[in-house]
Protein backbone atom coordinates (compact mmCIF):
# COMPACT_ATOMS: atom_id res chain seq x y z
CA UNK A 1 0.00 0.00 0.00
CA UNK A 2 2.71 2.43 1.01
CA UNK A 3 4.89 1.38 -1.91
CA UNK A 4 2.08 1.95 -4.40
CA UNK A 5 1.47 5.44 -3.01
CA UNK A 6 5.17 6.22 -3.30
CA UNK A 7 5.16 4.92 -6.88
CA UNK A 8 2.17 7.09 -7.81
CA UNK A 9 3.76 10.12 -6.12
CA UNK A 10 7.03 9.54 -7.98
CA UNK A 11 5.27 9.18 -11.33
CA UNK A 12 3.26 12.35 -10.74
CA UNK A 13 6.30 14.40 -9.76
CA UNK A 14 8.33 12.97 -12.66
CA UNK A 15 5.56 13.78 -15.11
CA UNK A 16 5.21 17.29 -13.68
CA UNK A 17 8.98 17.84 -13.87
CA UNK A 18 8.97 16.75 -17.53
CA UNK A 19 6.03 19.04 -18.41
CA UNK A 20 7.24 22.10 -16.55
CA UNK A 21 10.86 22.23 -17.68
CA UNK A 22 12.20 25.31 -19.36
CA UNK A 23 12.96 23.34 -22.53
CA UNK A 24 9.27 22.57 -22.96
CA UNK A 25 8.43 26.22 -22.44
CA UNK A 26 11.14 27.22 -24.92
CA UNK A 27 9.78 24.79 -27.52
CA UNK A 28 6.32 26.28 -27.16
CA UNK A 29 7.55 29.80 -27.92
CA UNK A 30 9.79 29.17 -30.92
CA UNK A 31 7.14 29.53 -33.61
CA UNK A 32 7.64 32.30 -36.13
CA UNK A 33 5.09 35.08 -35.87
CA UNK A 34 4.28 37.38 -38.77
CA UNK A 35 4.19 40.98 -37.67
CA UNK A 36 2.32 43.45 -39.86
CA UNK A 37 4.26 46.58 -40.68
CA UNK A 38 1.78 49.37 -40.00
CA UNK A 39 4.03 52.04 -41.51
CA UNK A 40 3.24 50.86 -45.05
CA UNK A 41 -0.24 51.22 -46.55
CA UNK A 42 -2.54 48.23 -46.07
CA UNK A 43 -5.14 46.85 -48.44
CA UNK A 44 -8.74 47.08 -47.26
CA UNK A 45 -12.20 46.73 -48.77
CA UNK A 46 -14.11 49.90 -47.99
CA UNK A 47 -17.07 51.50 -49.70
CA UNK A 48 -15.83 55.03 -49.06
CA UNK A 49 -12.43 54.33 -50.67
CA UNK A 50 -13.10 51.95 -53.59
CA UNK A 51 -9.56 52.44 -54.96
CA UNK A 52 -7.12 51.18 -52.30
CA UNK A 53 -3.56 52.50 -52.04
CA UNK A 54 -1.94 49.11 -52.61
CA UNK A 55 -2.98 46.16 -54.80
CA UNK A 56 -4.65 43.12 -53.28
CA UNK A 57 -1.99 40.68 -54.52
CA UNK A 58 1.53 41.94 -53.81
CA UNK A 59 3.63 38.87 -54.59
CA UNK A 60 2.80 37.84 -58.14
CA UNK A 61 3.22 34.32 -59.47
CA UNK A 62 4.76 33.58 -62.87
CA UNK A 63 1.36 33.43 -64.59
CA UNK A 64 0.29 36.69 -62.99
CA UNK A 65 3.51 38.38 -64.12
CA UNK A 66 2.86 37.23 -67.70
CA UNK A 67 -0.65 38.62 -67.46
CA UNK A 68 0.68 41.97 -66.21
CA UNK A 69 3.07 42.10 -69.19
CA UNK A 70 0.19 41.31 -71.54
CA UNK A 71 -1.78 44.14 -69.91
CA UNK A 72 0.77 46.67 -71.16
CA UNK A 73 -0.25 45.87 -74.74
CA UNK A 74 -3.62 46.39 -76.37
CA UNK A 75 -6.63 45.69 -74.14
CA UNK A 76 -8.66 44.48 -77.11
CA UNK A 77 -6.48 41.38 -77.28
CA UNK A 78 -7.32 40.44 -73.67
CA UNK A 79 -10.16 38.01 -73.05
CA UNK A 80 -12.88 38.66 -70.51
CA UNK A 81 -11.35 36.10 -68.11
CA UNK A 82 -7.95 37.80 -68.33
CA UNK A 83 -9.50 41.19 -67.63
CA UNK A 84 -11.28 39.72 -64.62
CA UNK A 85 -8.03 38.12 -63.42
CA UNK A 86 -6.28 41.50 -63.74
CA UNK A 87 -9.06 43.14 -61.75
CA UNK A 88 -8.74 40.48 -59.04
CA UNK A 89 -5.02 41.21 -58.77
CA UNK A 90 -5.75 44.74 -57.63
CA UNK A 91 -9.11 44.26 -55.90
CA UNK A 92 -10.38 41.43 -53.74
CA UNK A 93 -14.06 42.36 -54.06
CA UNK A 94 -16.01 44.31 -56.62
CA UNK A 95 -18.08 47.31 -55.55
CA UNK A 96 -21.29 45.29 -55.80
CA UNK A 97 -19.79 42.53 -53.64
CA UNK A 98 -18.73 45.09 -51.03
CA UNK A 99 -22.28 46.48 -50.92
CA UNK A 100 -23.77 43.05 -50.27
CA UNK A 101 -25.23 42.84 -46.79
CA UNK A 102 -24.11 40.37 -44.19
CA UNK A 103 -26.32 37.89 -42.36
CA UNK A 104 -25.33 39.28 -38.95
CA UNK A 105 -28.85 40.55 -38.27
CA UNK A 106 -30.05 36.94 -38.20
CA UNK A 107 -27.60 36.09 -35.43
CA UNK A 108 -28.57 39.15 -33.40
CA UNK A 109 -32.29 38.48 -33.81
CA UNK A 110 -31.78 34.82 -32.90
CA UNK A 111 -29.96 35.84 -29.72
CA UNK A 112 -32.76 38.24 -28.78
CA UNK A 113 -35.40 35.53 -29.31
CA UNK A 114 -33.42 33.03 -27.22
CA UNK A 115 -33.13 35.60 -24.42
CA UNK A 116 -36.86 36.41 -24.56
CA UNK A 117 -37.77 32.72 -24.64
CA UNK A 118 -35.60 31.95 -21.63
CA UNK A 119 -37.05 34.93 -19.74
CA UNK A 120 -40.61 33.83 -20.57
CA UNK A 121 -39.80 30.31 -19.42
CA UNK A 122 -38.45 31.69 -16.14
CA UNK A 123 -41.55 33.84 -15.56
CA UNK A 124 -43.85 30.90 -16.34
CA UNK A 125 -41.88 28.66 -13.95
CA UNK A 126 -42.16 31.21 -11.15
CA UNK A 127 -45.91 31.63 -11.70
CA UNK A 128 -46.63 27.93 -11.70
CA UNK A 129 -44.19 26.58 -9.11
CA UNK A 130 -43.18 29.43 -6.86
CA UNK A 131 -43.70 32.85 -5.48
CA UNK A 132 -42.86 35.87 -7.55
CA UNK A 133 -39.14 36.53 -7.67
CA UNK A 134 -39.63 40.26 -8.24
CA UNK A 135 -42.10 41.13 -5.48
CA UNK A 136 -41.91 39.77 -1.94
CA UNK A 137 -45.02 38.15 -0.47
CA UNK A 138 -46.09 41.23 1.51
CA UNK A 139 -46.36 43.32 -1.69
CA UNK A 140 -48.94 41.14 -3.41
CA UNK A 141 -52.39 42.65 -3.95
CA UNK A 142 -54.13 40.15 -1.69
CA UNK A 143 -51.96 41.16 1.29
CA UNK A 144 -51.76 44.87 0.45
CA UNK A 145 -55.50 45.60 0.87
CA UNK A 146 -55.75 44.36 4.50
CA UNK A 147 -52.58 46.24 5.42
CA UNK A 148 -53.94 49.56 4.12
CA UNK A 149 -57.27 49.01 5.88
CA UNK A 150 -55.41 48.45 9.16
CA UNK A 151 -53.40 51.66 8.65
CA UNK A 152 -56.55 53.69 7.94
CA UNK A 153 -58.30 52.10 10.92
CA UNK A 154 -55.60 53.28 13.36
CA UNK A 155 -54.99 56.70 11.74
CA UNK A 156 -58.18 57.59 9.85
CA UNK A 157 -57.49 61.25 8.98
CA UNK A 158 -53.82 61.70 8.06
CA UNK A 159 -52.35 58.19 8.11
CA UNK A 160 -49.60 57.13 10.47
CA UNK A 161 -46.43 59.17 10.13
Amino acid sequence: MLASRALVRGLQSGFWRRVSTSSAAWAAHTHDVDVADCSVPQYNNRLDTPLPDVPFVRNLSAEQKKLKEKEKGSWTQLTKEEKLALYRLTHELSYAEMRQGSKEWMTVLGGVFIFLGFTGLLVWWQRVYGESIWLPVFFTISSFVPQTSVVFFFCPYFGCQ
